[in-house]
């Protein structure tokens, strides 16, 4: 998403209103018991999801859903992140509400937030934030984290004789020019950094990732299928998850490394405005949310849960030996736009 874009969705927000003030008209439903929010869930009978999941690991979330709720159809429309605040943002100005609930990384969902174009849910089994983390109330409901991590091919590394690298720091030094891809739309990993090591010296480190020629792509999932195939032979940015999922499928094509300030930020779930489907998607939110959403989404997906009582792929996620250094999970459009723009200037990205 270009920066005068990021702007122009928050500005829409001028007449919309605070979050709180874009409650909609439907809070008596949150006070329903989840008897009664099925039951009005299925007289709607359907709804609408925008979610970041993956295509592959969709479907299956539906189906673990319906399998408690069958009476009510999900409609899930699979988006890039960037994609998710336009797509509902001018459906909105052209009064046409069809996205019930939606799911994606915190940056982007942050857009929507400020923009007014969600109201406030509280999930009846909501984890707690993380310490030191802080969401609007209503705008809480957290579907997994993600962690980025370097990745990389092992066969190539041999072959090439690279040294396998242990850091972000590695991938600076000269053997490694070229052999390496990076997402410089990775804004979430960026103010992960930023927070962990400050700024001056994560804009310092993405200068001298920038000056050894990284290979540059579209996404974290694209690195890791480029990793996968050889060319280049490491990725800056990957996720932990699909990381560690791909390196049980096949440990010759993909190893990752997590840092000891491990990146990690939220992705949020959240009731749409005006959702012309209320009570479903606040049952939906309930359910991804709950202990049992939550297990079916860290085995379906291998992503990491937030919650004590979920069993995560401690390959990925581990506190005691990584700790986490979060990304701002409401983070101003100000802000994204800077570190926007300060990463592609410092990766000399186009």
């Amino acid at each position: 998403m270009s920066a005068s874009l990021v702007l122009a969705l928050a500005a829409c927000g001028g007449s919309g209103g605070s979050p709180t003030q874009a409650a909609g008209k439907d809070q008596s439903l949150d006070s329903l018991s989840t008897a009664d929010l099925a039951a009005a869930a299925a007289k709607e009978g359907t709804l609408t999801w925008y979610t970041t999941f993956a295509d592959d690991d969709v479907q299956p979330i539906v189906a673990a859903f319906n399998k408690k709720y069958p009476d009510v159809q999900v409609k899930p429309l699979r988006l890039s992140a960037d994609k998710i605040p336009p797509r509902v943002i001018t459906e909105q100005r052209g009064k046409q509400y069809t996205a019930d609930i939606v799911s994606g990384d915190s940056p982007q969902v942050a857009q929507l937030l400020q923009a007014g174009a969600l109201q406030p849910y509280t999930p009846k089994d909501q984890s707690a934030l993380p310490s030191g983390l802080a969401l609007p109330e209503g705008y809480e409901g957290i579907v997994y984290v993600v962690t980025t991590v370097i990745a990389y091919n092992p066969d190539i590394v041999k072959s090439k004789g690279l040294p396998a690298p242990t850091g972000w720091e590695d991938l600076t030094k000269p053997a490694w020019k070229g052999q390496f891809s990076i997402d410089p739309g990775a804004v979430n990993w960026y103010d992960s950094l930023v927070n962990g090591m400050g700024h001056d010296q994560a804009l310092d480190l993405l200068k001298r990732l920038g000056a050894n020629k990284p290979v540059f792509v579209e996404s974290h999932t694209q690195a890791l299928t480029q990793v996968q195939a050889g060319e280049p032979a490491g990725a800056a940015t990957a996720y932990g998850y699909k990381a560690s999922s791909l390196k049980k499928k096949n440990a010759k094509t993909v190893e990752f490394v997590n840092d000891a300030q491990l990146p990690s930020s939220l992705t949020l779930i959240d009731v749409v405005k005006n959702a012309p489907h209320p009570a479903a998607a606040r049952l939906f939110e309930d359910w991804m949310v709950s202990q049992e959403g939550q297990q079916a989404v860290v085995d379906i997906t291998n992503h990491t849960s937030i919650r004590a009582d979920v069993k995560n792929d401690t390959a990925v996620w581990d506190p005691a030996k990584w700790k986490p250094a979060w990304g701002e999970p409401n983070l101003p459009a100000k802000t994204y736009n800077d570190e926007l723009n300060e990463m592609k200037t410092a990766l000399q990205a186009p």
